[in-house]
């Protein structure tokens, strides 16, 4: 439904007489250049509206309206459509038959919206009348005034600077409504930026701080939100913005997607929130410290698998620079042996590769420019080209392998690999075979619950009764016996009393 009620447009209260058309018939070839007009919003007005079966005079409708046939409704609407598809980029209005103040008067009313994948362009005729021949010429159609025309040379340029000039991010989302915001994520990102907004803020509406935020438009009606409203503060982006989420899928394996051992998780809710949300599952999950005592020495060496930080500026990168025109989200794959981070597409073609991976270049453009300002307002961006440099800097400091970059030639993804540093050797993992020095000596009860035994050992240096009762599904008591019978068996240790015991691998 179009939000501006049609006897409001009708009256010209609120909206200019240059964004609206009133024509009396349908006219294929004159209002399909219109709506390719509005599509591309030259003067950035938001477009604009076209009223079918009303009558005007030097742009003013002639009242009372005289309205459309009621057989005729079905059939126009159908050649809008059929028309519409030759706007290139296809572009199709909101479409709506209104029985004009319940009179029996009938119009169409189409809402042609600023349109985000622009410039348009659409035929001069995409319809030929008897004796004349049909012009198939494409033209840039714009409303300079309250005419449309074909764009000349100079307005052409701007145009397309226009277009250029406007990041998929701080585009409008067709799609969204104010319904879609939640107001607690704006509070919550306000709180935690600062904003000189948090002082007053049960005095400003959902409206006014979205609009304060910059992240929707106000129109005639409703606010319009931009996609960066949608990425920052909606429950489920991936809605509007399809593949706006992080899959993370950790392989327990050394066979990894040859094996069946691996789990899946999908992070959504706001961008930001994804990106700590898969940082604290990793942390948890992932990340091990060492800490090792060197001989006559009074301090302790201290590294981890992964440092954090590395991971943290690989992954906020891949969120950053993700172009969210693709469906594709963002991929955090977990192997035994490294991390590999991938989005879509790789680097811009102007980025020298080697340059890139030594952290010696500094990005002219973004493609992403209000992702980079919102995360930089809650510190997980500071959007000067320093990603890459801090990255390699926190791996050096850990003593952990360069990390690896990987493109096709056309640039279609870029993978971040993050290798596990020397001395978290891998341990002895069993999937489905139990090893011989077990196989003789316990039941077949017994053997499942190996298994699992040297499955927990995968990413823990020692195990619990509880942890491991929760693993098995088993009571705690016939837990606590069999971890006694592997350590009688000398496959495990146990260090502790009672409760507080622990069982290391031997």
């Amino acid at each position: 439904m179009i939000p501006l009620k049609i006897e409001t447009l009708l009256a010209g209260r609120i909206v200019e007489q240059n964004r609206v058309e009133y024509k009396e018939g349908w006219n294929p070839n004159d209002i399909i250049r219109t709506v390719c007009a509005f599509a591309n919003d030259y003067h950035n007005m938001n477009g604009g509206y076209i009223v079918i079966g009303v009558k005007a005079k030097d742009g003013i409708p002639v009242l009372p309206v005289e309205g459309l046939r009621l057989a005729e409704l079905d059939s126009i609407q159908q050649e809008i459509f059929q028309y519409c598809n030759q706007i290139v980029p296809r572009y199709i209005p909101k479409i709506e038959v209104v029985d004009y103040q319940n009179s029996g008067v009938h119009l169409l009313y189409l809402w042609c919206s600023a349109g985000d994948s622009g410039p348009y362009q659409a035929p001069v005729d995409v319809y030929s009348s008897k004796g004349k021949k049909n012009d198939k010429r494409m033209q840039y159609w714009i409303r300079p005034a309250s005419l449309t025309t074909a764009a000349k040379k100079e307005e052409l340029a701007d145009l397309f600077d226009k277009f250029n000039s406007i990041p998929f991010d701080d585009r409008v989302n067709r799609a969204a409504s104010l319904g879609h915001i939640r107001r607690g994520y704006l509070e919550d990102f306000l709180r935690e930026s600062n904003s000189s907004l948090v002082e007053d803020l049960n005095k400003y509406s959902l409206e006014e701080l979205l609009i304060a935020e910059e992240v929707a438009n106000e129109t005639d009606t409703e606010l319009d939100i931009r996609n960066i409203g949608v990425l920052m503060f909606t429950d489920r982006p991936e809605k509007l913005i399809p593949g706006a989420q992080i899959d993370l899928v950790k392989f327990n394996t050394v066979e990894a997607e040859a094996s069946d051992d691996f789990i899946e998780k999908t992070f959504t809710g706001p961008i930001w929130k994804q990106v700590r949300d898969a940082l604290d599952y990793i942390k948890t999950n992932v990340i091990e410290e060492k800490v090792v005592k060197i001989q006559n020495q009074a301090e302790v060496e201290r590294y981890y698998n992964y440092p954090y930080n590395a991971l943290e500026e690989a992954l906020v990168n891949a969120v950053f620079h993700k172009s969210y025109r693709e469906p594709e989200p963002v991929e955090i794959r977990i192997y035994v042996d490294s991390i590999q981070i991938i989005n879509y597409p790789g680097l811009a073609k102007w980025i020298d590769p080697e340059k890139f991976a030594a952290g010696k270049v500094r990005a002219r453009k973004y493609r992403n420019r209000r992702i980079g300002e919102m995360f930089k307002e809650i510190d997980l961006s500071e959007k000067q080209g320093t990603g890459i440099p801090k990255m390699l800097r926190e791996l050096t400091k850990n003593g952990s392998p360069l990390p690896k970059f990987e493109m096709d030639k056309d640039r279609t993804y870029l993978i971040t690999t993050l290798f596990i540093r020397s001395g978290f050797e891998q341990k002895n993992k069993v999937s489905d075979k139990v090893s011989d020095k077990v196989s003789d000596k316990v039941s077949d009860k017994e053997k499942l619950f190996y298994d699992q035994l040297i499955k927990a050992f995968d990413n823990k240096d020692y195990v619990t009764t509880k942890l491991m009762a929760k693993m098995t599904g088993m009571a705690e008591s016939t837990t606590r016996r069999y971890l006694i019978r592997f350590c009688e068996l000398q496959i495990i240790k146990s260090d502790g009393k009672n409760r507080g015991t622990k069982y290391y691998l031997l």
